[in-house]
């Protein structure tokens, strides 16, 4: 397996957009769907949140808020919104807290990556494993033809 580089995900053509400007639309409305419509749901949301950025010692916001209300989790919702955007480290807990890492897929988009679950990427090594036998039984019998 090839390592990957920095220098892989820049774009072939400088001069094209990839998507910078709708980056945090796109989180919002990820973010949106996981947490639902129910407010209860999202109020337990929002402690979860709270307890996960507890734990991990990061603030909420820039301000270093440590907690946040219904309030803000309904602000980080709206993909309109243009002012109190989660931070990196708001995103993170909200995808801890919620079980879901649907936030940071358009992040990952953006660079051209996306996100593999633990049991799809042993899917991609067995597949990759069994195209290098196949290409190796091939260069055998090429050896095996020269002798």
């Amino acid at each position: 397996m090839r390592q990957a580089s920095l220098m892989d995900l820049l774009p072939s053509n400088p001069d094209i957009p990839v998507g910078l400007a709708g980056l945090m639309p796109s989180i919002r409305a990820e973010m949106h769907r996981v947490a639902g419509n129910d407010e209860q749901g999202r109020k337990l949301l929002v402690d979860a949140i709270n307890t996960v950025a507890r734990r991990e010692a990061v603030p909420l916001s820039a301000g270093g808020a440590k907690t946040i209300n219904i309030d803000t989790l309904n602000k980080w919702l709206q993909p309109s919104e243009r002012g109190h955007a989660p931070s990196l480290d708001a995103i993170m807990c909200f995808c801890l807290a919620a079980g879901n890492a649907g936030p940071i897929r358009p992040i990952l988009k953006v660079l051209g990556l996306t996100a593999v679950s633990k049991e799809d990427m042993e899917v991609l090594e067995y597949g990759r494993t069994c195209k290098q036998m196949r290409e190796l039984r091939v260069k055998k019998r090429v050896i095996e033809g020269r002798l």
